[in-house]
């Protein structure tokens, strides 16, 4: 049974273009992990400045590890561009 996490952001006004930019190269590089069956960036059709990432992995392990692969450093840096916390919720396929 794989999980399935959606990951929802929101960007400050007038970073819609960096966090979009931020979160493409975040989803190509969860792609490749380990157990990474799928991973795709949403933007908003109404918002352009909230996206969701959706990703189906073979465990929510497999998740925290492929989570890992950003560089902290990285991911701090792009705090500047939410307008608040991002946040996701696992869901399984029952």
């Amino acid at each position: 049974m794989s999980i399935t996490r959606i990951n929802h952001f929101e960007a400050k006004a007038g970073s819609e273009a960096d966090l979009l930019a931020f979160m493409q190269d975040v989803v190509n590089e969860v792609s490749k992990a380990d157990g990474c069956i799928k991973c795709h960036l949403l933007k908003g059709a109404e918002n352009s400045a909230q996206l969701a990432v959706i990703e189906e992995l073979i465990s929510i392990a497999h998740h925290q590890a492929a989570a890992s692969i950003i560089p902290k450093e990285r991911i701090q840096q792009a705090t500047v561009f939410f307008a608040k916390p991002p946040f996701g919720i696992y869901y399984t396929n029952e």
